[in-house]
């Protein structure tokens, strides 16, 4: 184990319930039933967001990419001195025709609500919202540990949280004035 573990672990706990029993080593819970989504959605767009999420760590520890249409937001927290940084993207044409197809490979997809235990041995966690057939779910998993069916989307959030975290436009993005690199 690493140093600190038993810190982040506690601090796990209490920002995780459900990851307790987990994090202090008992039995994992079987996942819950599998969410099978019919039809894709005529909302505007699955993804909703993806929230990265450390224990204790110095900084940035909660960072979070949403969307609203072609709007990409990326907030970063630390865990006692709220939200410092924000900043806001449009998604280029590519971009909006990347996620387009790996929402419409998500549309009916059968997700669970947790892969693995998310945090339990210092890693990291990652959060997913989506919204299919008017229904919001939340996946969570291991930092860096998407499921299969989620790892196209994690690479994409992870390409456009890096150039909204360095204000750098690029093929997927283009940072709003004002944008503030990390």
């Amino acid at each position: 184990m690493k140093p600190n573990t038993l810190f982040k672990v506690l601090a796990l706990v209490a920002s995780f319930p459900f990851a307790a029993g987990c994090a202090l080593g008992a039995e994992e819970e079987p996942a819950p039933g599998q969410q099978s989504l019919g039809a894709p959605s005529d909302a505007e767009g699955i993804w909703l967001s993806t929230k990265y999420s450390f224990g204790l760590c110095a900084g940035e520890c909660i960072t979070t990419v949403s969307r609203d249409g072609a709007e990409l937001s990326l907030t970063a927290c630390t865990r006692d001195q709220g939200c410092p940084r924000s900043n806001l993207a449009m998604l280029t044409d590519e971009g909006a025709r990347t996620l387009d197809e790996i929402e419409d490979a998500l549309s009916g997809a059968a997700l669970d609500d947790r892969y693995g235990c998310p945090d339990c041995a210092d890693g990291g966690a990652t959060s997913v919202r989506l919204r299919r057939d008017g229904l919001e779910t939340s996946h969570l998993y291991e930092y860096a540990e998407a499921p299969a069916l989620l790892q196209a989307l994690d690479r994409l959030v992870a390409d456009l949280r890096l150039g909204l975290d360095s204000c750098t436009s690029g093929p997927l993005l283009k940072p709003s004035a004002g944008c503030t690199p990390k």
